[in-house]
């Protein structure tokens, strides 16, 4: 009987082992998931806050590209530093004044008449511009 007593002693002390083993190592993976994971939220709260710093940028960029390309920032700056004024119905040719001008080579630009008729070689070119009235 002492054999068998003595195997069920030495039967109980490995299980109990066993299981210590065990429980230690539920332990430390356990410790290890729970730093890998408060690591993880201070990662997400670092990124949210990279985040929020990018779009605080993005739309100061934003608001400076506004006033950079308002119309009458750039208006003044080219009446300022190039010279430049607004178009006038003084500044403007009319299609006969154009033609005078800057005339095209003896019979190989279209010409237009005063009713609107496009004649010669290149007519296709000002058919377009008769379309949108820029003739009449």
């Amino acid at each position: 009987m002492t054999t068998c007593a003595h195997n069920r002693s030495a039967s109980k002390r490995l299980s109990a082992f066993i299981l210590f083993v065990i429980g230690v190592a539920l332990t430390v993976g356990l410790f290890y998931i729970k730093t890998r994971a408060q690591t993880a939220k201070e990662d997400v709260v670092r990124l949210e806050r990279e985040i929020a710093s990018e779009e605080r940028a993005i739309s100061v960029l934003e608001a400076e590209l506004a006033f950079r390309e308002s119309p009458e920032r750039l208006a003044g700056l080219a009446e300022r530093k190039l010279g430049f004024e607004p178009i006038s119905t003084k500044t403007t040719l009319t299609v006969e004044e154009l033609a005078e001008t800057l005339p095209f080579r003896e019979g190989k630009g279209p010409t237009a008449s005063v009713d609107g008729e496009i004649s010669g070689p290149d007519k296709a070119g000002l058919r377009g511009v008769k379309e949108r009235g820029a003739l009449e």
